[in-house]
């Protein structure tokens, strides 16, 4: 290799080793707003349990109508949930990403020694069985990449941004509403 190609290739490792060192010192801000997501819809959920309890045991609502108004009050725990859910999948970031460097490191240099050694793969069973295998893993580690992106969109999609602050909102709403039924229960 040239200079030039050494120099390009270190600059990318030390790129590509800034990027999970940030993505790990991310981490513990992630870890802290997901637990922070997590009793929230914990208790979110608790609330709209209080809810049904109120309104069927205590007031003598039907089965159907306090079913219905409980589902409407979990609506906003699923979004929050859905938050939580990506936070969560936001701290498995970094090891994705540097396991997917390692096996192109890895998968590249093989194939730079093969063409400098004129090792040319033969076609046969046992060559199209190994790299079945090997496009298998590929797509394994993509779809576990995938997967994270996925679940990161919550996090980036304007519409699901609206959604949490209006149900972090409904959240503050529905404790203040547990408090008002729990005042006017005791009294």
């Amino acid at each position: 290799m040239s200079e030039k190609e050494q120099s390009k290739s270190s600059k990318k490792s030390e790129t590509t080793k800034d990027l999970i060192k940030t993505f790990e010192n991310l981490i513990p801000l992630v870890d802290s707003i997901s637990d922070s997501m997590r009793g929230a819809v914990f208790l979110g959920l608790l609330l709209t349990v209080w809810f049904f309890v109120w309104l069927f045991f205590l007031n003598s609502y039907s089965l159907l109508t306090a079913s219905i108004l409980s589902g409407i009050t979990l609506i906003p725990v699923l979004i929050l949930s859905r938050f939580w859910w990506a936070l969560e999948e936001l701290k498995d970031l970094p090891d994705i990403v540097s396991e997917m460097v390692d096996d192109a490191k890895e998968d590249v240099q093989e194939t730079v020694q093969n063409l400098r050694n004129n090792k040319t793969k033969k076609i046969g069973l046992f060559g199209t069985i190994k790299s079945l295998f090997s496009i298998r893993s590929i797509l394994s580690e993509a779809d576990d990449m995938l997967g994270s992106y996925i679940s990161i969109s919550a996090l980036i999609n304007p519409f699901w941004l609206i959604l949490g602050v209006f149900s972090l909102l409904a959240m503050i709403m529905f404790i203040l509403i547990a408090i008002i039924l729990a005042i006017l229960l005791i009294f």
